[in-house]
């Protein structure tokens, strides 16, 4: 998965680069889950609803919950689920992401390099104003699934759509065993029902292979797409000084603020695993808001 989207236009940095002073001045955080009985129901309804999203398990070994299709070729054990309110409306989210690895030959793959996904996928589900679970649909980007296991908030907007940046690394192999890499900077968020996960920029560098343990990488070229044509084909110096990049890694959530876990956990015991995922789940807020 290595589609290097070209095309953006500017009002997906001009969001990005609002400060958190921009925020609503009414706070949304009257809806944030605070009750346990609130929360213990909507976690009832979501272990109910097995059966919807048991399909994310990609080995599921029941012939009545078949995984789908385009995750076979993903790893099982890369397979993560958490109990969110990403969007602070009040109602839980169950979130999944899987990721594929490169095929190892011993003797042959580069340590490092057996770590590093090539691909990701999400599923988004969440509680309705009927109770009920339903997954999200998810707009277009482009590009491609982000790493959902790193997203940090980092800005609401004037409607109070809560932004979440993360940055997704992947690693490609050619015929001749050449690897190279690439940093998508993605933004994400929850916003009157739909998921959207824009791409802002990207990164792209190759690998020295020294020996089986010892790699380097070298970045070779950096894109923002904010339609500025200075900001195609960056030198990687210039980019990570660049305000965007400043300003993309201001977080305001600290990183345990999703807590996430193994799907083989959420498959051996549903309702113990999502209480617990939920219980580490922390609201982010910016000056009051959220």
């Amino acid at each position: 998965m290595k589609i290097s989207l070209k095309k953006t236009i500017v009002a997906v940095l001009s969001l990005l680069m609002l400060t958190a002073a921009s925020a609503s001045a009414t706070s949304s955080t009257a809806q944030h889950i605070t009750s346990p009985a609130a929360a213990k129901k909507q976690l009832n309804a979501i272990a109910k609803a097995e059966k919807l999203w048991r399909s994310e398990f990609i080995m599921c070994g029941d012939d009545d919950n078949t995984p789908q299709p385009h995750l076979r070729s993903f790893d099982p054990t890369r397979t993560y689920f958490a109990v969110t309110d990403l969007d602070g409306n009040g109602r839980l989210e169950l979130l999944f992401r899987h990721a594929a690895m490169t095929s190892v030959e011993e003797g042959i793959t580069p340590y490092p390099f057996r770590t590093i996904p090539t691909a990701f996928a999400m599923a988004v589900y969440e509680i309705g104003t009927d109770g009920r679970l339903a997954r999200l649909p998810e707009t277009e980007n482009g590009y491609g699934a982000p790493d959902l296991t790193g997203l940090a908030l980092n800005v609401i907007d004037s409607d109070n759509t809560r932004w979440y940046n993360m940055s997704t690394s992947t690693i490609t192999r050619d015929e001749h065993n050449h690897y190279s890499y690439t940093v998508a900077y993605q933004r994400f968020a929850i916003a009157n029902g739909v998921v959207r996960c824009e791409l802002c920029a990207e990164e792209n560098g190759y690998y020295n292979v020294y020996d089986i343990d010892r790699v380097e990488a070298v970045p070779s070229s950096a894109y923002i797409y904010d339609g500025d044509p200075a900001h195609l084909g960056m030198r990687h110096e210039d980019f990570v000084q660049s305000p965007f990049y400043r300003y993309f890694t201001h977080i305001y959530t600290p990183s345990c603020a999703v807590y996430w876990m193994g799907a083989d956990e959420l498959s051996r015991n549903p309702r113990e695993a999502l209480a617990a995922s939920w219980a580490g789940f922390f609201y982010g807020v910016i000056d009051g808001k959220g």
